[in-house]
């Protein structure tokens, strides 16, 4: 099996990929945080009643403000670097591939049950001074709050035929939540560490992806062991594909069933 990882290597080497200072890794995953933080905190301090929730479209809002500047920014370096989206090159040096082998595929089941496992069992420190959710924080994504459906998670909305919520909400996550942040974090700015922290590039990236979230340090836990299988996917097994269904199954997919299911009357 290592074998098998050490070849895809090799081959992924052949690309010259410009290597990053360590000021400037940490600068990349600095500024995203900040302008999370500014764009969370900053809107819905305007937006928010006191004793109120956020609200679930201003949610999709926020979404969209603070992933699609990375999806952009990635984009946009993706390009200065002389890569042109759909090409062959930009696929390689993206990692937009499958893992090849019938032991890397068995890896990718084996660290995919392990990350889900790990991530169930974390706990949250939502109850730790420093760690505690604003009273406003949407209830999806605050541990204190108990959600049993899609709409405990979206309690300002009537999801019942609410098509076009269910296709912002989805579309969203897809694309800005999903896409965004893999190509950002896995495609662009992961291969670029390597030559500070060698064959441990995708420890550090998954840890500073985890820091990266302070807006929501409360789930810090969860979001380690995520942050770690998808860089370990986008790394190792170099797929980004594999990354994005690791991010998406692992954060996403139960919330969309279940707001699929309470659309059509069904939950």
């Amino acid at each position: 099996m290592t074998k098998s990882i050490d070849n895809a290597v090799q081959e992924s080497s052949k690309i010259d990929i410009p290597q990053d200072s360590i000021w400037r890794i940490l600068f990349m995953f600095l500024w995203p945080a900040v302008w999370y933080t500014v764009v969370i905190y900053g809107i819905v301090s305007l937006f928010v009643s006191e004793g109120e929730k956020v609200g679930s479209w201003m949610v999709q809002l926020i979404t969209v403000l603070a992933t699609g500047a990375e999806l952009l920014v990635g984009l946009l370096l993706l390009r200065r670097e002389g890569y042109r989206r759909g090409d062959s090159a930009w696929r390689d040096r993206i990692r937009w591939h499958w893992p090849q082998g019938r032991r890397a595929w068995i890896l990718v089941i084996v660290v995919f049950v392990l990350a889900f496992a790990l991530s169930q069992l974390a706990p949250h420190l939502a109850d730790v001074p420093g760690f505690v959710p604003p009273d406003w924080w949407p209830a999806g994504s605050d541990p204190r709050a108990e959600v049993n459906s899609a709409a405990d998670a979206y309690p300002d909305i009537e999801l019942l035929g609410n098509f076009l919520f269910l296709f912002a909400a989805t579309s969203v996550t897809l694309i800005f939540n999903i896409f965004g942040e893999e190509i950002y974090y896995r495609g662009y700015l992961l291969p670029r560490m390597r030559g500070v922290f060698g064959r441990w590039d995708w420890v550090a990236n998954g840890v500073l992806f985890t820091l990266k979230h302070a807006y929501q340090r409360w789930l810090y836990p969860g979001i380690l062991v995520g942050g770690l299988a998808f860089a370990f996917a986008a790394g190792p097994l170099r797929s980004l594909p594999l990354a994005m269904i690791y991010h998406y199954v692992g954060a996403e997919l139960f919330g969309t069933i279940f707001l699929i299911l309470e659309t059509l009357g069904l939950g």
